[in-house]
């Protein structure tokens, strides 16, 4: 778990720092090609290669048979989208009426079809608990790759400065996971395994096809409805959240699923670590995406330019969604490992029916309206989520919202301090506000939650001190 948050981290801070130079230097409508282009890469992740991933680690135990069988499904799956990228190109820019679009496509579908070899052996590491290698590898690639398209950016190239960073993050980290992993893919092929990979992956697909949509409806629907100049300033505003989303809390949730399979025999004991870990995460995400919400004008302001203010306001809304996204992982994770993908698969598609009706008719009062209905949709549908974790584990609602309890109310006073703090402030440059609100915000946040959390502090310190001595013991 230590490595896996070093490296969540270290990526996201870099990505977002190329991100933040690469924005400097290119327009909205680039921005939003390649977000748009990005999308295919998203969906075959989601939809294909997560089911194949989730089916290898949620095993629990190695199968070399399974491995094999798996690889050959990903690489047969790379390869079919690769080309059928390559002849759907140009079709897919004519519809959408993207000039610019199928070249980006073709460009990307490369680095699509390495990322459907690398499934495995990042199965393989991560069902092993292997999170050094996967760490290194993250980072490498992704100071590669900054490297590569801040570099191209400042030089003029535009969206290729984009296309290269992705490409060069694909090919070093494909060169780096097969070297750290041990496993090596046989000219094996197995029926029987091929059906339980099919078949296990078919909910996680379904499940990842929702998902799919309703991460990434509100994208699609600014880009047909409002064009790409209006995606690009979008993508801006989401690229925050997910940067922040990414560094607070998938570290811990790329760890749940693998060790919620392996405590799914013992059912009280995977009661306390579930309301545990989501207990710790709610700690750290929640005061920090309100903190966020709080202070986007002074983000957007001081690190994008006055050229995208519009977006702070799709950040503060979808940062409101970000608290709540970064403990629902775990929901989805505890269904997947107590073998029940069907039941988020429904769950997925109740979102993703309501995302796009939603979307449709808050895309007529611009990019905010969308990100609010985004937010809204999420709280009010959201004990539907919380639902299958009574039903599977042995604790009740009260139990759950007893885990969040600590750090919702000392979010809820950190807020209310705040508001009244640059009420008073009001009129100060923007990095005074900012400085300001995070360190008042923080304080404020650590004081309560002392008094109605305590041991959650206590926690928090004993699993910061004995994850530095491992992460120091293995380096």
């Amino acid at each position: 778990m230590a490595w896996s948050i070093l490296e969540s981290w270290g990526v996201q801070l870099l990505q977002f720092l190329t991100f933040l130079v690469i924005a400097r230097y290119v327009d909205a409508t680039m921005l939003g090609i390649v977000a748009m282009a990005l999308l295919v890469g998203q969906w075959f992740q989601m939809i294909i290669l997560s089911g194949i991933s989730a089916s290898l680690v949620s095993k629990g135990t190695a199968d070399a048979d399974l491995d094999d069988t798996a690889f050959w499904i990903s690489a047969a799956a790379g390869a079919l989208l690769l080309i059928a990228t390559f002849l759907l190109a140009d079709w897919v820019e004519r519809t959408a009426a993207h000039q610019g679009l199928g070249m980006v496509l073709r460009w990307l579908s490369v680095a699509n079809f390495l990322g459907a070899l690398n499934v495995v052996p990042q199965a393989w590491l991560t069902r092993a608990l292997l999170m050094r290698p996967l760490a290194t590898r993250s980072t490498i690639s992704t100071l590669v790759g900054g490297i590569v398209g801040i570099a191209l950016a400042v030089a003029g190239y535009g969206v290729m400065a984009l296309v290269a960073q992705n490409l060069a993050v694909a090919v070093i980290g494909t060169i780096i996971l097969w070297a750290a992993c041990p496993m090596r893919p046989r000219l094996r092929f197995s029926r029987e395994k091929a059906r339980d990979v099919l078949f296990y992956g078919r909910h996680v697909g379904v499940t990842g096809a929702a998902n799919f949509f309703n991460a990434n409806a509100d994208i699609m629907v600014i880009g047909l409805a409002l064009g790409g100049a209006a995606t690009g300033v979008y993508t801006v505003g989401k690229r925050a959240l997910l940067a922040a989303n990414l560094m607070l809390a998938r570290a811990l949730s790329r760890v749940a699923l693998p060790v919620f399979s392996q405590l799914k025999g013992d059912p009280p004991r995977l009661a306390k670590a579930f309301l545990k870990i989501v207990s710790a995460t709610s700690s750290i995400t929640t005061p920090a995406f309100v903190g966020l919400a709080i202070v986007s004008d002074e983000f957007i302001f001081l690190l994008f330019g006055p050229r995208w203010a519009a977006a702070a306001d799709v950040m503060r809304y979808l940062s409101l969604f970000g608290a709540l996204q970064a403990i629902g992982i775990y929901n989805q994770s505890l269904m997947l490992a107590m073998g029940k993908p069907q039941w988020q698969t429904w769950l997925a598609g109740i979102y993703a029916l309501v995302n796009i009706v939603t979307f449709f008719f808050a895309v007529e009062y611009g990019m905010a309206a969308v990100a609010a209905a985004f937010t809204a949709r999420a709280y009010i549908l959201y004990p539907l989520s919380v639902w299958p974790v009574v039903v599977l584990l042995p604790l009740g609602w009260r139990d759950y919202w007893k885990a969040l309890r600590p750090s919702v109310v000392a979010s809820v006073v950190m807020a209310v301090f705040l508001w009244g703090l640059r009420f008073a402030l009001a009129g100060h440059a923007p990095i005074s506000m900012l400085l300001s609100t995070v360190i008042a915000g923080a304080a404020v946040y650590m004081i309560v939650l002392g008094l109605v959390g305590r041991t959650i502090v206590i926690d928090m310190f004993h699993f910061a001190r004995a994850g530095g001595k491992r992460v120091s013991s293995t380096s």
